[in-house]
């Protein structure tokens, strides 16, 4: 294989797509996971078109079992019913996925040097390790540098790329081993035996659901709170309500008195109140202003002030990513300290 003009076919069907959806996971995260992997090209295509035909080094596919099977057919492999009476391949082993529990096939498209994989629905993310190694035959995966904005060479999602550079010194670095923030952040929180906690104003419980994707995560999260209004802020945390109308929803002091009505002394809590938009703004607090703040069970205290762009959508995402590398930088600074 030609590693210096390697191409990947990533092929999606409607269904793989609809499923990558309710999943959170945008197709950006798999294309820079396979240029880790070793790819330096990689085109994403939907599998009802013809372009993912095109000659390749790597297809992967991921799709439904019967739309996989079709898909066999294609490259000239032939079905067979396994005792257990599944449809497998002729001659091509399967090997197992989790979340839920399935198989997927990988294959060398003989005679040419392409290798085929094919994924069926289901978790594509957190068992990708499994996947990886088959593509590229278990060698390392490059340095993959997940940052907090635009400027890496492959975009990921809303406000978050990656940069394959051999150094990175963004400030806004998250990881560079290709972690997802929600997977960098479990990983620090349990290298120091902590807990966490949410409250969420402008977020809404966005923090909670991408946190709570993770398999696992119920060692981690204890819970949130969804502060939308002013009184929940003060009937659910605690909050003064002499403080909001001093100083806003939308404050620092407001937010660290949400994060300290969450956390004790073994919980974490993240606090966000923001002005996701179209409506809300002022002179002062324009829109996509968003507050973070972090109570660490030490009594630690950090927060910080956002001014995100976008649509509504964008401004709620962004403040979930910021969150998360606002604990973990906090994180950060109580070892240090």
């Amino acid at each position: 294989m030609n590693k210096g003009g390697a191409r990947a076919q990533l092929v999606l069907s409607e269904a793989g797509l609809a499923q990558l959806v309710a999943s959170g996971i945008t197709p950006g995260w798999l294309k820079a996971w396979l240029f880790s992997a070793g790819m330096h090209a990689v085109d994403l295509c939907m599998l009802e078109q013809e372009a993912w035909k095109r000659a390749a080094d790597w297809y992967v596919f991921f799709a439904s079992e019967s739309e996989l099977m079709r898909v066999a057919l294609h490259f000239g492999k032939r079905m067979q019913v396994e005792e257990n009476g599944q449809c497998g391949l002729l001659g091509v082993p399967s090997f197992a996925l989790d979340n839920p529990q399935r198989r997927a096939w990988c294959f060398s498209n003989n005679p040419g040097p392409s290798r085929v994989l094919l994924l069926p629905l289901g978790d594509i993310a957190y068992g990708r390790s499994i996947w990886l190694k088959k593509l590229n035959d278990s060698q390392p995966l490059l340095p993959m540098h997940v940052q907090l904005d635009d400027a890496g060479s492959c975009a990921l999602e809303i406000g978050m790329s990656c940069s394959f550079a051999a150094s990175q010194t963004s400030a806004l670095l998250l990881n560079d081993g290709g972690y997802l923030p929600e997977e960098a952040l479990m990983q620090a929180l349990k290298a120091r035996g902590l807990q966490l906690r949410f409250a969420e104003s402008c977020t809404a419980g966005g923090m909670a659901e991408r946190f709570s994707r993770l398999p696992g995560s119920s060692e981690i999260l204890d819970g949130a709170w969804v502060t939308y209004s002013n009184d929940a802020k003060h009937r659910l945390l605690g909050v003064s309500k002499r403080l909001i109308e001093k100083h806003g929803a939308v404050s620092r002091e407001v937010v660290e008195a949400m994060a300290k009505g969450g956390g004790d002394k073994q919980h974490a809590c993240v606090a966000v109140s923001g002005i996701a938009g179209p409506g809300g703004a002022s002179e002062d607090k324009p829109l996509g202003t968003v507050w973070i703040a972090i109570a660490l069970p030490d009594g630690g205290m950090y927060s910080e002030c956002f001014h995100f762009s976008g649509s509504r959508a964008a401004v709620r995402s962004q403040t979930v990513l910021h969150a998360f590398y606002l604990l973990k930088r906090s994180l950060a600074v109580q070892s240090d300290g």
